[in-house]
């Protein structure tokens, strides 16, 4: 499992329907407003989104970035308050933009995928803290390799613990509708573990699919849940059916999975 992770290596970026950013989805959809929402969906109010801050800012003035609750186009509504986030080598300071829909009315906050919402730590440190826990380590170990507080990770990891099931589940069924001959996906020995390994199965197959790219795994981990890595409920990839639903409990092993 640590050599799939620290070897990965995902796209910066899909060029698809004209969007520089990750914000339209790869799979079809059944409308051409849905099509909008692919990749950037609501951990309540948040939206996780992947690429450059200019690639988004680009795709939100052109109405490409869609509403959650809707589908509508989002325009530009001012920003959100910034904030400096950890990461494991120094800080990033980040002002998120926020979105608004006509159609709904309703105001999101615009999340680039190395933040995890309501964090404040990035994606990459609290992705290496749970794949060190999937390796068997304790909370203070981890926390001191990180220089956090050991309060601090064992939160993540209480977190963590709390949805593996949901983790596993979400991660399953985006390397099957990435790659649906993918076959079983090995018991890892703990119910953390098997969570990143398929989240980290996941991360793989995107990179098989799109190429090598300049955003870590765990960004992208970060928009394929949704935002929602330590709280809220991941949701399945756009355009996943019964068909592609069946092929990922093949390949977890399992006769039904938790609803994404």
């Amino acid at each position: 499992m640590n050599v799939l992770w620290r070897g990965l290596a995902v796209s910066r970026r899909w060029l698809v329907s004209g969007s520089p950013s990750n914000t339209t989805a790869p799979f079809p959809a059944p409308s051409g407003s849905e099509r909008l929402c692919g990749w950037s969906w609501r951990s309540r109010s948040v939206l996780s989104v992947s690429g450059s801050e200019s690639a988004v800012e680009a795709d939100l003035v052109a109405g490409r970035l869609a509403c959650p609750g809707c589908s509508g186009a989002l325009s530009p509504w001012g920003y959100a308050r910034a904030r400096e986030v950890r990461m494991l080598h120094g800080t990033r300071l980040v002002r998120p933009r926020r979105g608004w829909c006509a159609c709904c009315e309703a105001t999101h906050v615009i999340s680039p995928a190395w933040c995890v919402p309501r964090h404040r730590d990035g994606a990459e440190v609290i992705g290496e803290a749970l794949l060190q826990a999937a390796g068997g380590d304790g909370h203070r170990r981890i926390a001191a390799r990180l220089g956090r507080p050991a309060g601090t990770v064992r939160g993540w990891l209480r977190a963590a613990r709390r949805r593996t099931e949901a983790l596993r589940s979400v991660g399953v069924r985006w390397a099957v509708a990435l790659d649906l001959e993918l076959g079983a996906i090995q018991p890892s020995g703990s119910a953390l573990a098997e969570a990143v390994e398929a989240l980290a199965v996941a991360a793989r197959a995107w990179t098989l699919r799109f190429g090598p790219g300049r955003d870590g795994a765990w960004e992208h981990v970060v928009v394929m849940t949704g935002g929602a890595l330590l709280s809220g409920q991941p949701r399945d990839p756009p355009g996943f059916r019964a068909r592609t639903r069946r092929a990922a409990d093949r390949a977890a092993g399992m006769p039904r999975m938790l609803s994404g």
